[in-house]
């Protein structure tokens, strides 16, 4: 893999000279309040604000794309009071795009690789938030059909993401970002409203670290995904994964002492139907991912590990951890049904609020609680955009103490408000 890194800026500096250049950057500033969602810690509450600024350079020609980005996230504390640390520069993007054909491409090094959705597929590393989320790797893309049609569409790649990102510039190298070294093979098949994918995941966990349990993981995941119309007004976007594993870590808690673990299948799902009316939506649905009940274990999302469902909710997860484990962004042993009303409001504004009725399937679909939500996104200037977001969670009996988890009782929430540049 750092070879194919070293091939990427090897061709930059070999091409650059032929190819247009293009400088980037990006600026985006967000306050976070969380209101007793660290209700596992000695103090509950976190006030801070993250700064992420990136800089890079893109070179495009007719057969060749290259593409530099460096990164840096700062988080300045107000709640608990922490020095500042400015924290790591680090190559964040280092990739090399070659044009094979008509509707043909390979991209080598460190990119960004997400799948629509992002259920299975978007955040590389859960460990630094979303200031990093790159894999590194090699990824092929093939549209079968003419150019134009709309024939199927083949998207494979192979990554190897280590433990530690490599590539820092300044400050921390052993910083980790994943749990172990990870490696997969990830291949997705686009045809019409389906799409089916297969991935195939090993991590590596250490063995040589105080606390952390020794083992490995292997999963298969086996998945489809159709989105469409199913009536002259309601849209449908419904994804179902089928899932083998292969390890004994034992990773998540609570379940019970003959729980299953090692071997076995695991499930997750969504589905949402989508109804316009004259000026607003509403979506309507749930999701699924299974826990350690019966013969199901706890399924593992493959790079699905960010605030998809909740940005509060990802923060109350690490309260489930394990040792050398965080469990933040894991959805596993969740499930709910959910609802969301859009509607555009004046002077570029877009608004939605939102309901989650939170359960716990293993080990008897006790109640996580009822996250509410309600969001405002701004279009500011073409190149500028913020929102303001407010999450609320009223706890439910699983997190009453009975299974071990360190008790939630009283209401949280979770406040941010993010403005954003890019050139």
């Amino acid at each position: 893999m750092r070879m194919i890194l070293l091939a990427s800026l090897v061709g930059l500096a070999s091409m650059a000279a032929a190819l247009d250049l293009q400088p980037t950057a990006d600026l985006r500033v967000r306050q976070e309040v969380l209101d007793g969602v660290y209700h596992f810690a000695p103090e509950t509450d976190r006030d801070w604000v993250r700064v992420r600024t990136r800089l890079g350079l893109q070179a495009t020609g007719d057969r060749h794309a290259l593409a530099l980005r460096l990164a840096n996230e700062h988080r300045h504390y107000l709640t608990p009071d922490q020095d500042l640390d400015w924290d790591e520069v680090l190559i964040d993007r280092l990739a090399w795009r070659i044009a094979l054909g008509e509707g043909t491409d390979v991209t080598l090094g460190r990119q960004d690789i997400i799948w629509p959705g992002g259920f299975l597929v978007l955040e590389g590393h859960p460990l630094d938030g979303s200031r990093t989320i790159f894999h590194d790797g090699v990824r092929l893309r093939h549209h079968l059909g003419e150019a134009g049609s709309d024939g199927p569409r083949i998207d494979v790649a192979a990554v190897h993401n280590r433990r530690q990102a490599g590539l820092v510039l300044i400050d921390d190298q052993d910083r980790a970002l994943t749990f172990g070294d990870e490696t997969g093979l990830l291949a997705r098949v686009d045809h019409d409203r389906w799409s089916h994918a297969f991935i195939l995941k090993h991590e590596d966990w250490p063995d040589d670290e105080p606390g952390v349990p020794r083992g490995d993981l292997t999963t298969w995941t086996f998945a489809s995904r159709h989105v469409g119309a199913v009536h002259a007004s309601v849209d449908l976007e419904a994804e179902l994964a089928l899932q083998y594993q292969h390890g004994d870590v034992r990773e998540t808690i609570p379940y019970p002492d003959d729980a299953p673990f090692g071997n076995g299948w695991a499930l997750a799902g969504q589905a949402f139907a989508t109804v316009p009316f004259e000026r607003a939506s509403i979506d309507l649905g749930g999701f699924f991912y299974s826990g350690a009940r019966g013969d199901l274990r706890p399924f593992k999302a493959p790079w699905g590990n960010w605030p998809k469902w909740s940005e509060l909710y990802i923060y109350t997860l690490l309260g489930e951890s394990t040792p050398g484990r965080p469990h933040v962004a894991a959805w596993e042993n969740v499930a709910a049904p959910r609802v969301q009303i859009r509607r555009p409001l004046a002077g570029g504004l877009d608004g939605r609020v939102g309901a989650t009725w939170l359960t716990a399937p293993a080990p008897e679909w006790a109640s996580r609680g009822l996250l509410l939500e309600a969001r405002l996104d701004a279009q500011l200037r073409p190149r500028l955009r913020a929102h303001l977001l407010f999450e609320w969670l009223d706890p439910g009996s699983f997190h009453d103490g009975r299974y071990g988890l360190a008790p939630l009782t009283d209401p949280v929430s979770f406040l941010r408000w993010e403005i954003s540049w890019s050139f």
